[in-house]
């Protein structure tokens, strides 16, 4: 069953470029965007989603964890008949993932079109605010050489788990 949390994830390549995915159902531009699964963790789900909508083996690339946390309303989800009638916001947690060398992406069904662009375009080719100031972060950490350190492989809960256990310290939750 879903839980009641998103994932966002920019693909980004060498240069920088960013992909922008065009929506099958409603043509906008959007990053990797799905939600996290019951006994799923984060870094799991962003990797999961990024490998279905990418049709790449992402399990090793590197994925940032974003400082960007946004919401999205509960009612955009099919499944929110299922989650607590006290939820009104979903939250949204933001990674980046660098695909250098992994080869051509390769369409989910949920994607009608995918583009590499330079961060101008990207940014106005994104449909939503928050997705901005995202790929906004990532553009001026990879300008500043200042990616935070890289989160293990889908196999490295040790890792996932320590990166878990800073935010939870820092009061950052899921």
């Amino acid at each position: 069953m879903r839980r009641p949390v998103n994932v966002i994830v920019i693909v980004f390549r060498a240069g920088p470029e960013y992909a922008v995915f065009q929506r099958a159902d409603d043509g906008h531009g959007q990053s990797v965007s799905g939600g996290v699964e019951q006994g799923e963790d984060l870094v799991a789900a962003a990797r999961r989603e990024s490998a279905e909508e990418s049709g790449l083996p992402v399990s090793m690339a590197p994925l940032y964890r974003l400082d960007m946390v946004s919401g999205v309303e509960k009612a955009c989800f099919a499944a929110a008949a299922h989650w607590p009638d006290d939820l009104y916001i979903v939250p949204k947690h933001y990674f980046a993932l660098d695909i250098t060398g992994l080869g051509e992406i390769v369409l989910s069904d949920e994607h009608r079109a995918v583009r590499w662009m330079a961060y101008g375009d990207a940014r106005t080719a994104l449909r939503y605010d928050d997705d901005r100031t995202a790929l906004w972060e990532l553009d001026q950490r990879l300008r500043r050489s200042r990616l935070p350190r890289a989160l293990g492989g889908s196999g490295s809960v040790a890792a996932a788990e320590a990166v878990q256990q800073a935010r939870d310290a820092d009061g950052v939750q899921e």
